[in-house]
This record gives structure tokens, C-alpha cells and sequence, in this order.
């Protein structure tokens, strides 16, 4: 099977899925717009004179003064966040709050476990939370054993269907890791991969998975460090690797085995996912690394010899000399240098491991391009890994 062959895609999903005005730069050139009528309104109130006293005028021009610095800086984020794609819709800004306000339910529907009981367990419910064009996301407790990463969540979605009457079906997992810093959330903010999952399933192009995205800040803050394990720090790989994995074929109806497993993430994410794939074949049937690159930036593994050489992807493709059977996807936009990508695509192919590196052209290192590549990734991955629709 060719792995560079064009890739079938819905036609929705060709462009960027961003679907109303947060999308687009209205909303960012209208509050500029009303800013520029603040300022404008607090000149006219400094300069009025007659009956008004001078207290009162410097009131007046500060009060619009205020309201108009409030509105420009409203602008200015809605133009970076429209850049960035963070928040494509309305809907994803709802779910991001969500992600700020919701405790991680440590219970499942009834029929979302691994083995469901003829009788609910405590805090399950009956109610059916998918329907059959539409699965269901939901922030879930996941339990650590990993040095320095305390307990977090993760955000689950159960495909269309998952849990219809007397459905006893096991599904693929795509773990997925967000970049840094970042959080759970992100790839069903900013990446929206429930909606991508639903369009592709209802499509047919790939058929219906389960997705896991843990949190990797290892603690409350967000961290600008990669999802990597770090000497005297974090063993984040080790959390995903062992925990999460596990935490899923215990908890969800999965396939557990390598080949309906892929991990996948965008920029830190995407040299994470492209590590613990390259780490574990034995875990990860196929990757899917969005913003690859070449060298790890987090200060402690740089500084230890050992740390940077296994975090360092060229030397750990380099050092295992031969090619897996995995299925290996790497994608990125035109807007940022190749040659990092190419070498690793150059370096795998040279093992003759099966991979493909897709660039797509007018797209940043951003959201943007997290969204609209992974469609190609999962169903270029799901197809080479011959995954029955």
C-alpha cells in the first residue's frame, strides 16, 4: 500500500473546521471599531466645556478612556486567538470553561465500561449519552503511579453508538497530547476532535474509535515542558505509557492491543507522540505526529546526555537500526520550515519503516493546522493499518 497516495478526506474537513464568527477576524475588527468610538467619546468628553466642571469632564474622558483600553484588548484577543485557532467556535469556547469548572467524574455511563454489570455500579447511570450520528466527551479521573504526576484528568470521547442497547463492540484508541503549555482540554477545544471524529465516522472514512487526551502539566499550572520523562521531574511518558493506557482497557471497551492503538499530539505533543511511539511499538501500532521536530527544548533533558539522546528522535531512530511494523504519520503547514520533518520522514524511510509526511500549504504552528491535519492522519493511519470501517 503507497503510503504517500492522496488521502480521502470529507469534503467539510478539507479546509479548516472553524465554524462561526470566532473563526473569522469580524469579531476582533468590530471591537476595534467600537474602541476607536470610546477613545473618540473620551477626546469629546475632555475637550467639553460649558455647565460641566472640570471634575466631571476628567471623569467622563477617563471612564471611556478605560472602556475603550477594555475593548482594544478585547480585539487584540480575538485577532491572536483567530491566528492561533484556538477557539474555532462558541462551542469550543464553552468547553474550554468547562474544562476549568468541571470535577472529573470517576464513574462511567453503564455501558461505557469494560464489562458492563447486569446491575449499575454506584454513580452509573442507564441514560444513554451517544446517539448514532454523535458521540459524547466527558472529563474523566485517571489515577497516577508515575514519579512526580499526581492524579489528573482526561478527556474521553465514546464514538456514535458506543452505548446502544445490547452494543458489546470494542473499539481503536487514539491517545492524543496536547502541546505546551496546553492542557486536557485542548484537543477538543482548539483541535475539536470530537466534531472531526463524527464527521469522519458519519462519513465512513475511518471507522468508530474511542479518543483519550490526558493532562501532562503533571500539577495544577500549565508548564511549557514537553510530555517527556525528565530527570528529577515529571515521568510524563511513563504516566501515559503505563497509567493511561491502562486506565483505558480497564475502564472503556477497547481493542488492547498495539495494532488498534495510535498516539498522536501536535508540536511538544507531536515530538512526544512521535517518541512514545518510536519508544513503545510493542503499545502503538501507529503515530500520528502533527509539528514534529527534531531536537527537545525542556532544560533538563538537555542537560542530561542521556535524557537528550533518548528524547532526541533522529538517535533514537538512529540506535534501533531497523524498521517496525508500526505506521508512522507526520504533517505539518508551509508556513514553518520542513527540513526538521523531512529528516525525520528521510530517516524512517532509510529503516524502510512505512510512513508518510504530508505538508499542507497556508498553515502556521497552530491550532489551525492541528484540526485540519488530523483528519488526514486518521484515516491515512487507519487505512494502512487496515482498520475495518
Amino acid at each position: 500500500m503507497d503510503p504517500d497516495a492522496p488521502i480521502d478526506v470529507p469534503p467539510s474537513l478539507l479546509q479548516d473546521p472553524g465554524t462561526d464568527l470566532l473563526s473569522t477576524y469580524w469579531p476582533s475588527a468590530i471591537a476595534l471599531v467600537v474602541a476607536a468610538g470610546a477613545v473618540g467619546l473620551a477626546v469629546h468628553s475632555a475637550r467639553r466645556r460649558g455647565a460641566r466642571s472640570r471634575r466631571r469632564r476628567v471623569l467622563g474622558a477617563t471612564g471611556w478612556s478605560t472602556a475603550g483600553a477594555f475593548v482594544l484588548a478585547v480585539s487584540l484577543a480575538l485577532g491572536v486567538n483567530t491566528w492561533v485557532g484556538y477557539f474555532p467556535s462558541v462551542a469550543t469556547l464553552t468547553r474550554w470553561v468547562d474544562d476549568k469548572v468541571r470535577e472529573p467524574v470517576t464513574s462511567f455511563p453503564k455501558s461505557a465500561v469494560a464489562a458492563p454489570s447486569e446491575t449499575p455500579r454506584v454513580g452509573e447511570t442507564t441514560e444513554r449519552v451517544t446517539t448514532d450520528d454523535r458521540g459524547y466527551a466527558f472529563l474523566a479521573a485517571v489515577p497516577s503511579s508515575a514519579t512526580k504526576v499526581p492524579n489528573t484528568g482526561a478527556w474521553v470521547y465514546l464514538p456514535p453508538g458506543y452505548d446502544k442497547p445490547d452494543n458489546t463492540s470494542r473499539y481503536p484508541v487514539l491517545y492524543v497530547l496536547h502541546g505546551a503549555p496546553g492542557s486536557a482540554a485542548d484537543w477538543f477545544a482548539g483541535g475539536r476532535i470530537d466534531y472531526l471524529l463524527d464527521t469522519l465516522i458519519g462519513a465512513g472514512s475511518i471507522p468508530p474509535m474511542i479518543v483519550v487526551s490526558p493532562d501532562l502539566n503533571a500539577g495544577a499550572e500549565r508548564v511549557d515542558d514537553e510530555p517527556l520523562d525528565v530527570p528529577g521531574g515529571p515521568q510524563l511518558e511513563t504516566f501515559v505509557t503505563n497509567d493511561v493506557v491502562t486506565w483505558a482497557d480497564a475502564n472503556l471497551r477497547t481493542q488492547a492491543d498495539a495494532e488498534h492503538r495510535l498516539i498522536g499530539g501536535m508540536s511538544s505533543g507531536g515530538l512526544g507522540s512521535l517518541l512514545y511511539g518510536l519508544h513503545r511499538p510493542d503499545l502503538f501500532g501507529g503515530v500520528v505526529s502533527i509539528m514534529p521536530y527534531t531536537k527537545p527544548y525542556t532544560a533538563a533533558v538537555v542537560a542530561d546526555a542521556e535524557a537528550r539522546k533518548r528524547n532526541t528522535p533522529l538517535d533514537v531512530i538512529a540506535a534501533r537500526g531497523t524498521a517496525t511494523s508500526q505506521k508512522i504519520f507526520l504533517g505539518q503547514g508551509d508556513g514553518e520550515p520542513t527540513a526538521e520533518a523531512t529528516q525525520i520522514r528521510d530517516a524512517l524511510r532509510a529503516q524502510g519503516q512505512t510512513t508518510t509526511l504530508r505538508v499542507l500549504p497556508g498553515l502556521a504552528h497552530n491550532w489551525t493546522t492541528a484540526r485540519t491535519i488530523m483528519p488526514y492522519g486518521l484515516v491515512w493511519a487507519a487505512t494502512q493499518l487496515g482498520w475495518e470501517k
